[in-house]
């Protein structure tokens, strides 16, 4: 066997760090999207006996060969990532896993915990193995806990949260968000921590471990009204689009099919320049709305107000002449309308990729929210095939030779071609 070579990306901010990613669905895949985006090599790693299940997300109306490389949901969590596949319910398979543990520097996983110690490749196995080593678990409740062995998904871990008992009108029962904030958080939330366990493995010499839970990481979010239960006894109530004391706050129709514009005042010196752009209307002479607590008390009043002004305006003519005056606005997009977002646009927030099976589209770059002064982040690599990148680790990076690549191919161990029962897992 050759000795093990670390590809690198001069300049940006984790080249030389390796990460192996055996996370599945959105949280894992983006936190180690992220983590590649920033210069680490990401290997994915999944089974042809299991492929990712994202693989068949948003597909079912597509026809013809190879779906599951088609779904944009796998297609934009997996950027800048190699792609291998690994039977680890075989010794081979296991052994095979051990042999990049040792070449590489963190280990994620999204499993329920028994999982990995069911292959044999928990913590404390890994550690041997290379003892600088970091391994982060997401699973949905930790790894301990009366929960531990529940799996979760979106929808299940919002509404163990706590957010949904503050989201929707005031009176209406909770409702959910609709946009799975579980996912992303637990993605930013792994991102940090291992960032961190970077940080320290670099001044102590030491990995660790990362035990994460998704649910927490989304409680985290309504920590203020945990904080305000627990001191005071006050239990929250859902205040719909309002703010506990800013008025007018909240989304107003425009003009056009179901536009809408977000506004919020927060000060007197904005309430005046508020009103200047709406032209000084005799409604706004009202005593009641002079001051803060005038305006919030009489919302349902104000809001009326503003939206018989608004309707008259296209929501981006609504925001320009707000911001102007320093009134903090913003459109209600649709998903068209952010890939055309002139801000968007302006910092960057797209890229075209091209991938094989579904052609160049536009991608938002996984640190798009980001900027770094001294390395300017741009989507290097398309999400992978299947097994796409198993020469390349394999006889790269192992040092094995093609006949010991084949053999594990005749075995099935690894491979490029989801077997039948994969697929239908997705």
């Amino acid at each position: 066997m050759v000795k093990p070579v670390r590809k690198k990306t001069p300049g940006l901010p984790l080249t030389g760090v390796r990460v192996l990613d055996l996370t599945a669905f959105w949280s894992g895949p983006f936190a180690a999207s992220l983590l590649g985006s920033v210069g680490a090599e990401v290997i994915k790693i999944e089974s042809t006996r299991r492929i990712d299940p994202w693989r068949g997300a948003a597909t079912a109306s597509l026809t013809g060969e190879k779906t599951y490389e088609r779904s944009p949901l796998f297609n934009t969590v997996n950027l800048d990532k190699l792609g291998i596949t690994i039977d680890l319910t075989t010794a081979k398979g296991v052994e095979l896993f051990k042999s990049l543990v040792r070449i590489s520097d963190v280990v994620m996983e999204n499993y329920t915990p028994r999982v990995m110690k069911n292959f044999g490749l928990d913590y404390p196995v890994l550690r041997e193995i290379n003892p600088k080593i970091i391994m982060i678990s997401m699973a949905a409740h930790g790894s301990t806990g009366p929960w531990r062995e529940f799996p979760g998904f979106a929808y299940p871990m919002e509404q163990m949260s706590g957010i949904p008992q503050l989201t929707g009108e005031p009176d209406r029962p909770p409702r959910m968000t609709d946009v799975s904030p579980s996912d992303p958080a637990a993605a930013v939330n792994g991102t940090m921590a291992v960032l961190t366990a970077l940080l320290f493995r670099q001044r102590t010499g030491r990995g660790q471990y990362i035990d994460l839970s998704q649910v927490e990481a989304l409680t985290c979010l309504v920590g203020d009204a945990i904080v305000e239960y627990s001191m005071n006894g006050r239990n929250r109530n859902r205040l719909g689009n309002r703010h506990p004391f800013w008025a007018p706050q909240g989304y107003y129709r425009c003009k056009g099919d179901n536009q809408w514009v977000g506004i919020t005042v927060t000060s007197d010196a904005e309430w005046a320049a508020f009103l200047k752009v709406l032209g000084s209307p005799d409604w706004a002479k009202d005593g009641k709305y002079a001051d803060s607590t005038g305006r919030w008390q009489h919302q349902d009043e104000l809001d009326k107000h503003i939206g018989a002004w608004t309707e008259h305006y296209d929501h981006y003519e609504v925001v320009t002449m707000l911001q102007a005056a320093g009134i903090a606005a913003g459109p209600v997009l649709s998903p068209p309308e952010l890939l055309q977002d002139p801000h968007l646009n302006a910092r960057g927030y797209f890229q075209e990729v091209e991938r094989k099976l579904v052609g160049t589209h536009r991608y938002p770059v996984p640190t798009a929210a980001m900027r770094f002064s001294r390395c300017p982040i741009s989507i290097r690599r398309p999400s992978p095939m299947v097994g796409e990148h198993n020469e390349y680790v394999f006889g790269n990076l192992l040092g094995m030779s093609p006949p010991e690549i084949q053999a594990l191919a005749d075995e099935k161990i690894i491979g490029t071609t989801p077997l039948g029962d994969s697929i239908s897992k997705i």
